[in-house]
């Protein structure tokens, strides 16, 4: 693994609780002048709370891991900031300021560490993972996923360019996590993907367009309305995003679509097209659309099964059973036998 991918893997390591719920709220109420309550919310790398104030308003406090880099924790801030220019009516948060008009705030933990958090807007709605799926949900989240990419195209940052796991083009540095984890089930298929992986599609995917992108449009990450579950009410968590091909963005969120090995095709297809009505996909970046989707699949098994065995006592990650990692690569196999896009 590169040296500056593991600079990065450092802040998924040690993840203590340093701050306390009590200590959350009397950073907000100095700092921002807010009276709150504060819920603890998982989280990959930050420590995550949601504040909520006697009126009703309701805020997510993000406490950046010691070990990052300051130009990254502003990174996802100064991505929301440009948001708010280029698309003011997007459904994402919204940066809150200090009493002196900042966009972070410096504190010491229970540690005696320097943290930075930062306040954004709490976004009401059901996660994606939670709702029923319907075709026009679909259609909705692929004409927002294309409008977000059209908003932070030409976004550039000190950090928009850094090393990230999640980024795709680093699916070739993975197999040292792989050899982390000797006992993971399926773990010769895993490692076979990586390979070809490499071989084939990376020196590919690196000709394709790049720009700034979300890079987690997971079904955690898109919000729909509890009443109306076609309508999308949210995009949260900028926190992974990322200057790399456009298209991974779109093969990272079609995986949040799929729902059943019998309804792949049409699942990805939906959205897939639903994209392309906003943003018209180029013929090589269609053409390993599928090996970008089994690759987010494949990270998705993977990273989280290394961090859960690096950090035993975090729940950020779901442990995955043998029938769960099955279930996956039959999706990858399919993907890899079906017919491209046209």
């Amino acid at each position: 693994m590169s040296a500056n991918l593991d600079v990065f893997m450092a802040t998924m390591l040690g993840h203590a609780q340093s701050v306390s719920p009590e200590l959350a709220c009397a950073v907000v109420k100095e700092h921002y002048g807010l009276d709150v309550t504060a819920e603890r919310l998982t989280g990959e790398r930050d420590e995550n709370f949601k504040m909520r104030a006697p009126d009703g308003r309701e805020y997510v406090f993000k406490i950046a891991n010691a070990a990052e880099d300051p130009a990254i924790t502003d990174l996802s801030t100064a991505a929301l900031l440009r948001m708010e220019v280029a698309d003011a009516g997007f459904p994402c948060p919204r940066v809150q300021r200090t009493r002196t008009r900042q966009t972070h705030t410096s504190f010491k933990d229970s540690a005696g560490l320097q943290r930075t958090g930062r306040l954004v807007t709490y976004l009401q709605g059901k996660p994606l993972r939670y709702a029923q799926r319907s075709a026009q949900q679909r259609e909705r989240c692929g004409r927002l996923a294309a409008c977000l990419g059209r908003a932070l195209r030409g976004f550039e940052h000190p950090a928009s360019r850094r090393v990230l796991v999640w980024d795709l083009k680093q699916i070739p540095e993975l197999g040292s996590l792989l050899k982390e984890l000797p006992d993971l089930h399926r773990g010769a298929f895993i490692a076979d993907f990586i390979r070809t992986f490499a071989a084939d599609i990376a020196p590919r995917l690196d000709s394709l367009r790049h720009q700034f992108i979300h890079n987690d449009l997971n079904d955690r990450n898109v919000l729909v309305d509890p009443k109306d579950e076609s309508i999308v009410t949210g995009i949260i968590d900028f926190g992974d995003a990322v200057h790399t091909a456009l298209i991974a963005d779109v093969a990272i969120a079609a995986v949040a679509h799929i729902t059943s090995l019998d309804t792949l095709e049409t699942n990805v297809r939906d959205f897939v097209n639903a994209y392309r009505d906003v943003e018209p996909l180029l013929p090589e970046e269609l053409a390993i659309l599928n090996w970008l989707i089994a690759g987010r699949i494949v990270t998705g098994v993977l990273i989280p099964s290394w961090h859960r065995a690096r950090n035993p006592g975090a729940n950020h990650f779901d442990a995955f059973s043998a029938e769960h990692i099955d279930r996956r690569i039959a999706l990858i196999e399919a993907l890899l036998n079906q017919r491209g896009y046209t």
